[in-house]
């Protein structure tokens, strides 16, 4: 058990602290527990995490993924304009986006793995150059409509429990399967640990990459298209706000941002924490500004506690709980 709790902490705390934050939330917005509350913080908080699904997979691989907003931004405003309101174009306009997503993905994978490029630069080089192709093509005025089926599976329910809900609880269980017990997941964490120690040992470090920075394409493609559906428009700028939470839910999680750590059942308590601090902040009084710092002090804290320093005074810890001959 001690083992588990040893090897899971960071996890562990990361949903330590979304309890104790619901419970801080509810003392100072007593309607904050309501079950359609809650419901509509799962809501916004299964968007973070269906962004942050594939930046898991990138920052594990030691990378990161910044073309994400307007990655995300593209699939929203190609949906409404080539849907416009409509469900029946979404059987070739879900797949093409998808498929563009990938492809951006495939781009960024292929720029870092094959040619070399530091994550930073080309992931942020496609951001820009996404946000200029999307200005230019809309001329900055992005059809505001969006189809029917994508706003019931963005705000609609099945009983009591959100559709999106249930399409992230899909979505965890395969992450979870391939971090924790396909060969993806093993390849995966030793890269993140060194890339040259895992090509040396065989794992296909070039094709890990790209699958990775793909994912994360995926992803964000498929986010932006449900955000549509929740805000029942696209408009230009709705993916900048996933930049930063994609990366703190991972980092909140328990993943080392430096790579080689972290699982997705981790990104999804980050994702709820940062969600229901964007519930406590207005119950606070506290405007936006107060919400960013709250962000990055809780950032620093999480990769505090994920540091080497922390780890071995952990360990330390640990071993001087345990009795020695004399005391047993």
């Amino acid at each position: 058990m001690s083992g588990f709790v040893s090897r899971n902490r960071l996890i562990l705390l990361a949903y330590l602290g979304m309890v104790a934050l619901l419970l801080l939330t509810a003392l100072f917005s007593p309607g904050f527990l309501s079950e359609s509350n809650l419901r509509s913080t799962l809501v916004l908080a299964a968007f973070v995490g269906i962004v942050a699904l594939g930046q898991t997979f990138v920052i594990i691989g030691g990378g990161i993924d910044l073309s994400i907003p307007w990655v995300l931004n593209s699939a929203a405003v190609l949906m409404t304009l080539f849907c416009a309101g409509q469900d029946l174009p979404l059987v070739w306009v879900g797949p093409l986006i998808l498929a563009g997503g990938a492809l951006i993905g495939l781009v960024n994978g292929v720029g870092v793995a094959l040619f070399g490029v530091p994550p930073i630069i080309m992931t942020l080089a496609a951001n820009v150059i996404l946000q200029g192709l999307i200005l230019v093509f809309t001329g900055g005025s992005p059809t505001p409509s969006a189809p029917e089926l994508i706003k019931f599976l963005a705000v609609g329910r099945l009983g009591p429990v959100p559709v999106i809900a249930l399409i992230w609880g899909g979505l965890a269980i395969v992450a979870s399967v391939l971090l924790s017990k396909a060969a993806f997941g093993r390849h995966l964490y030793a890269l993140g640990s060194s890339a040259t120690v895992a090509e040396f040992s065989g794992v296909p470090t070039s094709r890990t990459i790209i699958l990775t920075y793909v994912t994360s394409g995926l992803t964000a493609s498929f986010a932006g298209m449900l955000l549509t559906g929740y805000s029942g428009q696209a408009y230009l700028g709705m993916g900048d706000p996933y930049l930063f939470t994609s990366v703190a839910a991972v980092a909140i999680g328990g993943a080392s941002i430096l790579g080689g750590s972290g699982h997705y059942l981790g990104t999804i308590a980050g994702a709820l924490v940062l969600t229901i601090l964007t519930g406590l902040l207005p119950a606070l009084n506290l405007s936006n500004g107060a919400l960013l710092v709250v962000y990055g002090a809780v950032i620093l804290v999480t990769v505090s506690l994920g540091s080497e320093t922390f780890s071995s005074l952990w360990r330390l810890g640990t071993k001087s709980k345990k009795p020695n001959r004399e005391g047993e």
